[in-house]
């Protein structure tokens, strides 16, 4: 029976040489799987040696493969809003279950989608990768800033749907008209310019601004009325001009309304910038007439930014962003285990996580728009599996001869 321990060198190379096989075909499989990370089986030899042998005795190889993690793929751009690149270390933070009861993840494949999921009996979108887990950011604080923090539990799913987030109304509160009155105009003559302005209630309103040529050399008599509401203040005015045409009072007009359509609104204050009026011969022209201020808004999309902020498009025409990603160090990328390929999760060897806000940091940057590409090099994996095949072979020939020795002493036995 010792004899057959002949065998257990082939046997395990064969083995050893198998793995290398399985882990080629799996890189060639996910060659433009983006976010993938090729593996790399590297062999040793199994040496052991018996009690009070003088030697050691060789018994064989045995295989590992080894996950090149922290191998930086190459980056494709992309049309969509929704892709997003690492550059440099670093991974996006996933978990499996909404409410973070899941697993935690890691992964460098941008390509998210969104996920529609049922809570309280209402449809809600998330943000998650392409083997649908959640991903994970830094809410918004709503003050323009986010609730960032170091750990895990800063970090929260990122809501995407048409409710996730809004933009508030705002009240006008500075508008600028730029228009030239004629310097010869007669006694008398009226022209008017249209504003538009919101009130605190997002609802719009037009404000109209009424110039009569006074008699009074190089005056105009300056009237503010509404449809909505009552002019409180600032109206009515006379504004003059010195002798080159330029305005002299008033260069700034405090205009309050109070609103009576609907009654329910704020009263406004609206500071109008009137400094760059002129008064020159020719026609009545207005140059700019603007406002700030505007009606509420619905989230419609969301895209990425440099700085890993996703950034709502709302439907009143305004963005802002509403979360944050972190960008996820470990202290042993490649001691990650792998999860469907793209995916990573934690184990002793490679260490906890660690979050860093990618525009404050060097590890890492991302890049909107764009894919980490697979790090598959076919050629190499070509090449190391005609090696493979060849040891394979060459194991396979081993445990021939060591069976046809077999048979050999078997049959001088007999």
């Amino acid at each position: 029976m010792t004899g057959f321990g002949l065998f257990t060198s082939g046997i395990s190379a064969l083995r050893a040489h198998t793995d290398a096989f399985a882990s080629i075909s799996q890189d060639v499989s996910n060659l433009t799987t983006q976010g993938y990370k090729a593996t790399d089986t590297q062999f040793s030899e199994l040496v052991h040696s018996s009690a009070g042998s003088t030697s050691d005795q060789f018994s064989g190889v045995s295989s590992r493969t080894r996950n090149l993690i922290e191998h930086q793929g190459a980056i494709q751009g992309t049309s969509r809003s929704l892709d997003i690149a690492i550059i440099g270390s670093g991974f996006l933070v996933t978990n499996s279950l909404q409410d973070l009861s899941g697993s935690t993840g890691l992964t460098r494949a941008g390509s998210l989608e969104q996920r529609v999921v049922g809570v309280a009996g209402a449809e809600q979108a998330f943000l998650a990768d392409q083997n649908d887990k959640f991903v994970l950011g830094w809410p918004s604080d709503g003050l323009g800033g986010f609730t960032t923090g170091t750990t895990l539990s800063s970090l929260a799913p990122i809501r995407i749907d048409r409710n996730a987030a809004g933009s508030a109304a705002l009240a006008t509160s500075t508008a600028a008209i730029a228009a030239n009155l004629p310097a010869d105009a007669a006694t008398s003559t009226n022209v008017d310019v249209s504003l538009g302005v919101f009130d605190n209630l997002g609802n719009t309103h037009t404000v109209l601004f009424d110039w009569t040529k006074n008699a009074a050399v190089n005056t105009w008599d300056l009237v503010a009325t509404t449809a909505d509401g009552t002019v409180t203040a600032g109206s009515p005015a006379s504004m003059t001009f010195d002798t080159v045409g330029n305005v002299v009072a008033p260069t700034n007009l405090n205009l309050g309304i109070t609103w009576t359509n609907p009654a329910t609104a704020a009263a406004s204050n609206i500071a109008v910038d009137l400094s760059t009026m002129t008064q020159f011969a020719g026609s009545f022209t207005p140059n700019t007439i603007s406002a700030n201020g505007n009606t509420s808004g619905n989230l419609v999309d969301v895209s990425f930014n440099a700085a890993g902020e996703v950034v709502g498009s709302f439907s009143n025409g305004l963005s802002q962003s509403i979360a944050k990603l972190p960008v996820a160090l470990v202290c042993a990328h490649n001691s990650l285990n792998v999860e469907e390929g793209t995916n990573f999760t934690l184990n002793p060897e490679s260490g906890d996580i660690r979050l860093l806000e990618a525009d404050l940091t060097d590890f890492a940057f991302f890049l909107p728009s764009a894919l980490e590409e697979s790090t598959v090099d076919l050629a190499s994996e070509f090449s190391d599996m005609v090696v493979a095949q060849r040891a394979y072979s060459s194991a396979a020939q081993t445990i021939k001869v060591v069976d046809e020795m077999a048979q050999v002493a078997t049959r001088l036995k007999a």
